[in-house]
């Protein structure tokens, strides 16, 4: 038997495929076109943060999605609580017993199908600020391996500078 928390694990690994299949496509034609010389630095930048727009949004998406299937589990859940109540005040004190017990039940499930479509959320955001982070450094390997020796050097120092500056503001 299929349980909603199976459904929003297979609603989560959708989106975490279709986020690493785009990522894997984008990162290939970036290196071609840098290998090539069809695309500059700068235009590496720019593909570089769409990619990782676009992997936060489908992050969000999915993490929305799991939220919405949690939701709606829960009002199904209630619904059938409810009816299940109705059905155990008009039968005897057996069918009353029973009735408590699957409302209990239901409860318990929509709880976990909520604590399961949190997670999903939290680590799809978790999972997609790790693919941007893993991303950018990629597309940044790629962009230092099409510069000449002195745009290296040049890029180093300003990294160093960059570096600095940031060590200073955490100290003060």
């Amino acid at each position: 038997m299929t349980t909603i928390a199976d459904g929003l694990k297979d609603v989560f690994l959708a989106g975490v495929g279709a986020m690493a299949l785009g990522a894997e496509k984008t990162q290939e034609l970036v290196e071609q076109l840098i290998a090539k010389g069809e695309i500059t630095v700068e235009q590496g930048k720019e593909i570089n943060s769409e990619v990782l727009k676009q992997a936060q949004a489908t992050a969000e998406r999915v993490g929305q999605q799991a939220q919405a299937a949690a939701g709606e589990a829960a009002h199904q859940a209630k619904t059938v609580a409810s009816h299940l109540s109705d059905q155990a005040k008009t039968a005897g004190e057996l069918a009353k017993e029973q009735a408590e017990a699957a409302v209990s039940m239901a409860r318990s499930q929509a709880e976990m199908a909520a604590d399961a479509a949190q997670k999903a959320a939290g680590e799809a955001k978790k999972d997609s600020a790790d693919f941007a982070a893993a991303l950018k450094h990629d597309v940044l390997e790629a962009q230092m391996a099409a510069m000449t020796p002195e745009e290296r050097a040049a890029f180093a120092q300003k990294a160093a500078e960059i570096a600095a500056r940031d060590a200073g503001d955490k100290v003060e």
